[in-house]
């Protein structure tokens, strides 16, 4: 009678054994998550455009150094930081002049004009912040 009892004790530990290792291992084996629900995409000119343009719906990005046109677009038109003589063309545009001396025509159409470090002149722009 001992031998038996002796016997379903010695069995009833390999399976507490068996059952920790088998939890263990389950455990370890988690899934990672998903990136299905994660989305992508391009980042455009109205992404990267000041918030005082944010009234204006842009379409394409003019940068350069001294002087520099825009288009009948709706431009966000990036100066340097030199001297810069900037026009806006015909489009309802976002100018932002840099630092330097900047001459900044918005041209037609309702246009920002951000001037920046240095004494900037305006003409024909809708809205105008030194």
């Amino acid at each position: 009678m001992l031998r038996l009892i002796r016997h379903f004790a010695i069995a009833g530990i390999f399976i507490l054994i068996w059952w920790t290792v088998v939890s263990a291992m389950a455990a370890a084996n988690t899934v990672p998550t998903s990136k299905l629900l994660n989305t992508t995409r391009p980042i455009t000119v109205n992404d990267v455009k000041p918030t005082e343009c944010a009234g204006l719906t842009l379409t394409a990005l003019v940068t350069g150094s001294g002087t520099i046109s825009g288009t009948a677009a709706a431009e966000l038109i990036l100066g340097s930081s030199a001297l810069d003589n900037i026009s806006g063309g015909s489009g309802n545009d976002c100018i932002v002049g840099g630092a330097g001396n900047d001459s900044i025509n918005g041209g037609n159409g309702s246009d920002v004009c951000i001037g920046g470090a240095g004494t900037d002149t305006f003409s024909n722009c809708e809205t105008s912040y030194q």
